[in-house]
């Protein structure tokens, strides 16, 4: 049957539904098979051990009925394929922890993983303090190494880093550390290479003038010689070609 022929929102008796949930004083009209097959919490509260077990309304209160609804989308999906999104990820996941409904709950921490690694979730700290709240381990890690991007200062000056677990904290700064040093190693070699290639370049500058002279030393003494040399007609003998000095820039300037 298709999907238009079912009552919107649960708001009516439909499908041999057996069962009605209360929330925020909207009624949803649903399955009790249906809602012990999804969550463990539904299906011990209907069980013979929880006076609902009778009852043909249950009343679930502390919950939004807009954001239960979703739910319930959620585990009738011939009704409506409702995605897990941004916007709902986190109440759907709370609602499914809750509940103990793990199909949806892993889809939520799939898309939370998801926006940390793609960098689609700006405050990186603040999901890591959600995903510790709810011991999130796969969502704890991807946070821990997606923050070590993070400068020491925006780790230090959080508004909220009295909340990140100490060993998770260490591990963010250590990281952020390592990547820093990286840098730091990778700035020193740069620099090596950029003295060989002035020192070249210098070198290359000196023959054109003085081709088969004795070189000096060193590449500020290069210097001090080129800029010491007298007017272009007062050079003694032939000049090289200038591809060499050419050759080095292109390297200075694409390293």
């Amino acid at each position: 049957m298709a999907a238009a022929s079912y009552p919107p929102h649960f708001a009516e008796p439909w499908k041999f539904s057996d069962v009605v949930l209360v929330v925020e004083d909207q009624r949803f009209h649903v399955h009790r098979g249906t809602l012990a097959f999804w969550s463990p919490v539904f299906e011990k509260m209907l069980s013979a051990e929880f006076k609902e077990k009778n009852n043909d309304e249950i009343l679930l209160p502390g919950k939004k009925a807009s954001e239960f609804e979703v739910m319930l989308q959620m585990m009738y999906p011939s009704l409506e394929e409702k995605l897990v999104t941004k916007v709902n990820c986190y109440f759907l996941f709370e609602l499914a922890h809750e509940y103990q409904i793990e199909v949806i709950t892993q889809k939520c921490v799939n898309l939370m993983v998801s926006m940390v690694k793609d960098r689609r979730e700006d405050d990186v700290l603040g999901m890591l303090i959600y995903a510790q709240k709810y011991q999130i381990k796969s969502l704890i890690s991807t946070c821990i190494f997606e923050a070590r991007r993070l400068t020491l200062n925006e780790l230090t000056k959080h508004e909220m880093r009295d909340q990140i677990e100490a060993n998770s904290y260490v591990q963010i700064a250590e990281g952020i550390i390592q990547r820093l040093e990286e840098k730091l190693e990778k700035c020193r070699n740069v620099k090596v290479t950029l003295q060989s290639q002035m020192t070249n370049v210098c070198q290359s500058l000196s023959d054109h003038r003085y081709l088969g002279s004795v070189y000096p030393a060193t590449t500020t003494d290069f210097l001090d010689k080129l800029q010491g040399e007298g007017a272009y007609g007062s050079r003694k003998v032939q000049c090289q070609s200038l591809s060499g000095v050419a050759k080095q820039l292109s390297e200075m300037n694409n390293p």
